[in-house]
């Protein structure tokens, strides 16, 4: 990517991004807005070329590309106040907002790209969905574990409704522990156990490319256990929720709810 990075909205994701970039020697320039002080300061401290501005409006001056990252009922505000010229790219992270919502407060119509980091960036190990393609982000996200482009804007959103999943990741894993702890087990034991046993999994995940259906294949034996819980837990009227579930927060992330 080009040499400087602007980030607007310090929080996780831009943390997570600016610590996972910053990894290899030949990192861009970053520039950060001044509104997270402490985490901003603590990321400038950390690593060389990340600076914090004096205001947004300097991140976006100093910027060739400029990230930003905030919440959705804080886009008009944040944006509104801001000069972005026609030479610049504004790589958008805001959860649901469309590019046609983002124009009017665009005057001068950069280049503008939606993308959904997820916090693996910092370990350089996340996808990261972009649209449309725009070859110099996918370059930089590429450095970041990788990148998948849209071929819709609709699309893209189906995959900001996915987002949703990842508390409800950690949910599973909790009840788990709780019927341990209901069993007789100490919680910081049953957490242990629970993690242990999940933590391998990940790294399957993370070093190959097997089908979903060949991994369950394969840790199911027929009339075993596995399958037991498979068959019982995730029945089809389970499945059926799950995907109304995602239809519903699709339908908000896309605007059409």
């Amino acid at each position: 990517m080009s040499t400087s990075i602007g980030i607007i909205g310090v929080g996780e994701i831009s943390s997570a991004i600016v610590e996972g970039s910053c990894a290899s020697d030949d990192h861009p320039g970053f520039f950060l807005s001044p509104r997270n002080a402490e985490r901003s300061a603590r990321l400038a401290s950390g690593f060389d070329r990340v600076e914090v501005c004096e205001s947004n409006q300097d991140v976006v001056d100093r910027s060739d590309h400029i990230i930003v990252s905030v919440l959705p009922q804080q886009t008009e505000s944040v944006l509104s106040t801001l000069d972005i010229p026609s030479d610049r790219t504004l790589i958008s992270a805001i959860a649901g907002v469309s590019i046609e919502a983002l124009s009017p407060l665009l005057p001068q119509k950069p280049s503008t790209v939606r993308v959904i980091p997820l916090p693996p960036v910092r370990e350089r190990r996340g996808v990261t969905p972009v649209y449309p393609g725009h070859s110099e982000v996918e370059r930089f996200f590429d450095t970041l574990g990788g990148t998948v482009v849209a071929a819709t804007e609709e699309l893209f959103s189906t995959l900001s409704a996915t987002t949703a999943t990842m508390s409800s990741y950690y949910a599973f894993l909790q009840g788990i522990a709780d019927w341990l702890v209901e069993q007789g087990w100490e919680r910081a034991a049953a957490e242990r156990i629970v993690r242990g046993q999940f933590a391998g999994l990940g790294n399957t995940l993370a070093t190959t490319d097997t089908p979903f259906s060949d991994l369950v294949k394969g840790h199911e034996t027929p009339g075993g256990l596995n399958e037991m819980l498979h068959r019982e837990w995730m029945d089809a009227n389970n499945h059926a929720a799950l995907s109304r579930s995602l239809d519903r927060i699709f339908a908000r992330v896309s605007g059409s709810d």
